[in-house]
Parts: structure tokens; C-alpha cells; sequence
């Protein structure tokens, strides 16, 4: 009968840290995003268009401890949905594509190497698009403080100046 109790409490107790098990293998098999980061990343995926704006917003704010992020937040800069951003204290309307543009900028040089398959159109789910071309323009405006327009070609050569020399 001992046996039993303890077979039964045994099973009991591994079937309730399993759990546990589990998202340890999960955590040390991504171990190159932070968890802060992921949890974010996750929110870029959300329905809710102010909550992918928030979380961009909250990935700037990481600064280059988010790089890792950079390809996410690429990948909305063709999303421009309407956003009444309350979160930066300013109460301004933005767009979800825009306010990824800033937490790029934010991000700073780090984030540059993402995005040179996307200008060489050699990257495999996403194109150019003309809303994505401005918030293209706009993420590296902040970020350089130069002005090249809307000359993808001159930014791409800026980029590829600025990861030499690095």
C-alpha cells in the first residue's frame, strides 16, 4: 500500500512540474531574445492595432537591447493603422507602421543590418510598398539626421558606409 502512495504521489508531483520542465528547454533553446523582448515581439502580432503600437513603442524605448526585435519591427513598417498613442504621454495619433520606424531609429545602427535584404529586394516575405518606403524614410531620417529623399538607393549606400565603418 506504501508503494501505491508513494507511486501515485511521485506521478502527482511530476505531472505538476512538467510545466516547469518544459519552458526551461523552451527558454535555453531561444536563449538569444530576452524575455522582456519576446514579450513584445509577441505583441507585434496582436489584432489590436494599438497594442502592436504600443509594443513598438516599448521596444524604442529598450533601446539597442532590443536589436534582436529589428525584423519585427520591420515587418510592420508596412502596417499603418490608425493609433491614438496615449502611451507616450503626448495623446498624438500615429500609425503602427510610424511608430515602429521610431523604435527603430531608437534602436539605433544595431538594427541597420535587417534591413539591407529589404532594400535589395532580396528578401523573402517582404517588399517595398509605398506606405512602407515612407516609414523607411522616416526610421532612417531619425536615425541619421541626413536627407537623401526618397532615394532608397543613396539610404542603401548610407547603410552600407555606416556597417563598414563600424
Amino acid at each position: 500500500m506504501k508503494r501505491i502512495c508513494f507511486t501515485f504521489l511521485f506521478t502527482i508531483s511530476f505531472c505538476l512540474f512538467a510545466d516547469d520542465i518544459v519552458l526551461k528547454n523552451a527558454d535555453s533553446e531561444y536563449p538569444y531574445l530576452r524575455s522582456d523582448v519576446k514579450t513584445l515581439v509577441d505583441k507585434t502580432f496582436s489584432i489590436n492595432a494599438k497594442e502592436r503600437a504600443e509594443a513598438a513603442y516599448k521596444l524604442g524605448k529598450l533601446g539597442e537591447k532590443a536589436e534582436k526585435a529589428s525584423p519585427f519591427l520591420i515587418r510592420m513598417l508596412n502596417d499603418n493603422s490608425p493609433v491614438f498613442c496615449s502611451y507616450n504621454g503626448y495623446g498624438v495619433w500615429s500609425t503602427t507602421g510610424k511608430e515602429a520606424a521610431k523604435a527603430l531609429a531608437k534602436i539605433g545602427k544595431p538594427s541597420l543590418r535587417y534591413i539591407i535584404p529589404v532594400l535589395e529586394n532580396k528578401h523573402p516575405y517582404i517588399s517595398v510598398k509605398p506606405d512602407m518606403e515612407r516609414n523607411i524614410i522616416i526610421y532612417l531620417t531619425e536615425l541619421s539626421g541626413e536627407n537623401f529623399g526618397d532615394d532608397l538607393f543613396k539610404w542603401l549606400n548610407w547603410i552600407k558606409a555606416q556597417l563598414s565603418s563600424s
